[in-house]
């Protein structure tokens, strides 16, 4: 009897022992296979990563494949507008200034006032950057055209006095509008030989770099121009 509760005993003992050993290989089996799915996404993670990167690096030798080679990137100064296509944008605005004006009543005193004000202006700013900046550098690049610019100062000349004649006069003055429209005959004439002669010839001669360039410091020396037209060194001349 002793005997058979010694084995009894016993077969617990090691049952005990064999359910500790499976619980422990099951813990280790769960333990294994947390681990390699933790491998496994990190690896997952790095692959896109590197995937990410490889498309990346894919796009800008591809970018860098579609530039033009030893092609330098413009300066910041040449950001803009090109020296010619600003004049041409102030021609506009005077010229629908000059429409403006033609279309007022016979008795819009104040509103003619306010328009050749306008116009005084535009023009005086206009006038300086060219005789300032455009009519050197593209006589310099187009010396050809030097009797274009010499004429050009000189219609300025005219224009300057003109303008300052207006700046005094009263728009009740039956001589005002007489005045305004010699000065729009005057303005359009030389618009139109810049526009369709000159300017042609100095694009021919000029890179689109040095244009924009000149462009960028004529639009920022807009802000040193003088108010006086007679200011400008065509009317001194």
């Amino acid at each position: 009897m002793t005997q058979t509760a010694g084995t009894g005993k016993s077969k617990a003992t090691t049952a005990t022992k064999k359910a500790t050993k499976a619980a422990k290989s099951t813990a280790a089996t769960k333990t294994t296979a947390a681990a390699k799915t933790a491998t496994a996404k990190a690896a997952k993670t790095t692959a896109t990563a590197k995937a990410a990167k490889s498309t990346a690096t894919a796009k800008t030798a591809t970018a860098r494949a579609k530039s033009p080679q030893g092609k330098k990137s413009m300066p910041a100064t040449a950001v803009g507008q090109d020296a010619i296509a600003l004049l041409k944008d102030d021609h506009k605005v005077v010229e629908k200034l000059f429409k403006q004006f033609e279309k007022a009543g016979d008795t819009a005193y104040a509103k003619k006032r306010q328009i050749v004000d306008e116009v005084i202006k535009e023009l005086t700013t206009h006038a300086y950057i060219e005789e300032t900046l455009f009519y050197p550098t593209a006589r310099k690049a187009v010396p050809e055209t030097k009797e274009h610019v010499l004429e050009s100062v000189e219609e300025h000349h005219v224009v300057a006095w003109m303008l300052s004649e207006l700046k005094e006069a009263d728009p009740r003055d039956e001589r005002f509008d007489a005045k305004m429209m010699v000065l729009m005959e005057n303005v359009r004439h030389h618009v139109e030989e810049e526009e369709q002669e000159w300017f042609p010839e100095v694009r021919k001669k000029m890179s689109r770099a040095d244009l924009k360039e000149l462009g960028a410091k004529m639009e920022a020396a807009k802000a040193k121009a003088p108010a006086d037209p007679l200011s400008l060194s065509s009317a001194k001349s």
